[in-house]
């Protein structure tokens, strides 16, 4: 039988092939990672800024005059129920029943609600409500995004202010 030789593997002398994509590993690394920081820095700039008030100093300086009033509305004893009912194409009614400690109707009040949402600006709104019944207040108001709606009630009878808020979820 003749006898087969076999040659001894030597080590490759240089780099591997594949070896010389390691440096480009290192860019694409660093590219994604520039691509998501940009995308981040983007979005923390066009989406909504958390802002709540844009005279937050003066207002911090009237909380002593709104603690005040709050223990001034607590002593007045004054209720309000409020309702939204008959949501049609994201318009609906908003209906405030306004009564006194004895569950008497307030009657005469001037009142306002306002709608916001927490993650929108742009879609804030005032509205006067009329007072339909003996008080009882009412106004028609447009939902432009269904979801969850704060709403604050402001009245002010007999030369007192008085003001809740309430949360609402609009659905479909």
């Amino acid at each position: 039988m003749p006898s087969q030789t076999t040659t001894p593997q030597h080590p490759q002398s240089g780099p591997r092939k594949s070896d010389r994509f390691i440096p480009w590993y290192f860019v694409g690394g660093f590219a994604i990672m520039l691509i998501a920081n940009v995308s981040l820095i983007t979005f923390s700039m066009t989406s909504w800024n958390g802002l709540v008030t844009n005279h937050a100093f003066e207002e911090g300086n009237n909380y002593n005059a709104a603690m005040s009033g709050a223990q001034r509305q607590a002593e007045l004893g004054w209720r309000s129920k409020l309702s939204v009912e008959g949501l049609i194409n994201q318009s609906a009614t908003v209906t405030v029943l306004f009564r006194d400690r004895d569950s008497k109707p307030i009657t005469g009040a001037k009142m306002e609600i306002v709608l916001t949402r927490a993650n929108r600006d742009d879609l804030d709104q005032t509205l006067n409500l009329a007072e339909i019944a003996p008080g009882e207040y009412r106004a028609s108001a447009s939902f432009p995004v269904y979801g969850r709606w704060q709403i604050r009630t402001v009245a002010r009878a007999f030369d007192e202010n008085y003001q809740t808020v309430e949360t609402v979820l609009v659905k479909p």
